[in-house]
């Protein structure tokens, strides 16, 4: 459902966020550690922080890093600055006229998992979802 740079930037968030504010990322040390090819995940960052989803620093000693604002910003605002508002909007196989009237055959299905989907990410910051899971503890 979402594309491969959402799930990226998700990843990366929630890297940045589990080092600390203190702590900048090079673009490499963040690409090594997620396995994500680097100039792929260079402009997903770009698109982040140009959306103040993530905090820059330039020159020597800087880097990306979560502030306390950006771990405030709901799991919305990531997915929204990636994939574009439309995201649960979209046929889980790609129809461009599935709706409610002329449903593809997975529609009911999947319409369920988007609603429950767009609730979660809406209501939950980053620094709840760090909360919530265990993994980034």
């Amino acid at each position: 459902m979402f594309s491969n740079s959402t799930k990226y930037a998700i990843r990366t968030i929630l890297y940045l966020s589990e080092k600390g504010e203190e702590t900048k990322s090079t673009v490499e040390e963040i690409a090594t550690a997620l396995t994500i090819p680097k100039p792929y995940l260079s402009k997903v960052l770009q698109q982040l922080s140009r959306s103040n989803v993530i905090s820059s620093l330039k020159g020597r000693g800087g880097g990306f890093y979560m502030d306390k604002q950006n771990r405030k910003k709901n799991l919305i605002d990531v997915i929204v600055c990636i994939d574009g508002k439309n995201v649960f909007k979209q046929c889980l196989l790609g129809l461009p006229k599935c709706n409610d009237k002329n449903p593809c055959i997975l529609h009911s299905e999947f319409k369920k998992f988007k609603t429950n989907l767009e609730k979660t990410v809406i209501d939950r910051s980053i620094e709840q979802m760090l909360k919530d899971n265990t993994r980034y503890k």
